[in-house]
């Protein structure tokens, strides 16, 4: 059994450290830039979380060289005509803006809102922190896999490698099944659709 734990710890490690080599990497080039995004904050709904400190951690995400600009995507925040509605709502709001796909107790993304909800943002998921992961991640991870709906991505069910690290498109919040986690997309899910 020991052993087991030893090489699912080692297998973490190795997976972290060949995605931190291909972001290094990345961080080195200005990727062509083929889609900019226009995108604004908001509320929906009563919320506990701070409208600023949200629209400054969905800020410093997008602009993060680990994010979706790898895939040629610059996000820039605007007062109008935006294409991208990034909110901030009441599990309510979540749940009603389409109560046949979302849930009050998720996030979810509807054509082009991406509807964080207010209870995960200011507590994260079981699943996270039954491991401990911070705050931090699990909420630039959360912008990430709703960003990535938006983006033309679905969901995926499992890990790359035994105990790698999460897809971003993994249903991180519900449960890791076996993966570790993680905030950022996968060099594999680098792409966009339907934009």
């Amino acid at each position: 059994m020991f052993s087991g734990i030893v090489s699912l710890a080692v297998a973490k490690e190795v997976a972290t450290a060949q995605l931190e080599a291909q972001q290094l990497a990345d961080a080195h080039y200005v990727k062509n830039v083929q889609y900019v995004i226009r995108y604004d904050i908001s509320t929906r709904g009563e919320v506990k979380g701070d409208i600023e400190e949200f629209r400054r951690v969905v800020a410093e995400t997008y602009a993060d060289h680990r994010g979706w600009m790898r895939a040629g995507v610059k996000f820039e925040e605007v007062e109008s005509g935006a294409q991208l509605h990034v909110i901030l709502a009441n599990p309510a709001e979540v749940e009603a803006a389409s109560p046949w796909v979302c849930s009050s107790k998720l996030s979810c993304q509807v054509g082009q809102l991406a509807l964080i909800n207010d209870d995960r943002w200011m507590n994260a998921s079981d699943s996270y922190n039954a491991l401990n992961v911070s705050l931090a991640d699990y909420r630039r991870m959360v912008i990430n896999h709703e960003t990535g709906h938006y983006l033309g991505h679905g969901h995926i069910v499992s890990c790359e490698t035994e105990a790698g690290l999460a897809p971003i498109m993994l249903q991180q919040s519900t449960g890791l099944r076996g993966c570790s986690p993680n905030p950022w997309p996968l060099p594999s899910e680098l792409w966009v659709s339907g934009l």
